[in-house]
């Protein structure tokens, strides 16, 4: 049911239309907290989804209002604040309560829930391999970025940001042929779909979650 939760939970988020609505949101994201007691380092998680999330928005500082705060770029507008704080408590509350829920009950059983529910096996197989090779892709990206610093000593900084451009496009294009031949590596051994994945049954605590989230649609 953590699925559903996580549904009703950002439905009610993205349709609430002053920052006072969601104030109870909010609550029900640190209860989520206190109760799924997510494993060391989802504060890290939550701190790089704030910031970038937070240069998503950054653009709506600068709506057409009164002006509060001028700059090179512009005049920051009190409606571009009020703007700005809505579109990043929602995509914020939304986006962290996945991760809380994923960090604690472990992505198998979000895709148990998915195959429960009869998702397209092609979505639940894709899903499970994207899981699967962010580490890969991680590690891929750690181990350019380590050798573009062991030979880009001493250029200039806009030589250095250049290189990291092409850097990243790089990483995309290694991490996917790396993944090829792991895909092709499974299918020599047999590989033919992923294990059955059980789901344990409601709990009190799943329960719980869900009439809460129903219940902020009613706020």
């Amino acid at each position: 049911m953590y699925l559903l939760f996580i549904f009703l939970y950002a439905i009610g988020v993205v349709t609430r239309k002053s920052p006072a609505e969601l104030a109870y949101f909010g609550a029900v994201f640190l209860m989520v907290v206190i109760l799924m007691r997510p494993r060391r380092g989802f504060l890290k998680k939550l701190g790089f989804l704030l910031g970038f999330e937070g240069l998503l928005f950054i653009l709506a500082l600068f709506n057409p209002g009164r002006p509060l705060l001028n700059t090179p770029l512009g005049p920051i507008t009190h409606e571009g604040v009020g703007s700005f704080l809505m579109l990043l408590g929602k995509a914020f509350l939304s986006a962290g309560t996945a991760v809380v829920v994923v960090n604690s009950a472990g992505f198998s059983r979000i895709l148990a829930e998915m195959k429960r529910l009869r998702f397209p096996r092609v979505l639940v197989l894709t899903l499970a391999f994207t899981y699967r090779y962010l580490d890969l892709f991680a590690r891929e990206a750690v181990r350019m970025k380590r050798a573009l610093d062991s030979r880009a000593f001493g250029v200039g900084r806009m030589e250095y940001y250049r290189r990291l451009g092409s850097l990243i496009g790089e990483v995309f294009v290694r991490a996917y042929l790396r993944n090829g031949r792991i895909h092709r590596a499974m299918l020599s051994r047999g590989f033919g779909e992923f294990p059955a994945l059980e789901e344990p049954g409601p709990s009190f605590q799943t329960l719980a979650l869900v009439l809460l989230s129903l219940g902020g649609l009613l706020v």
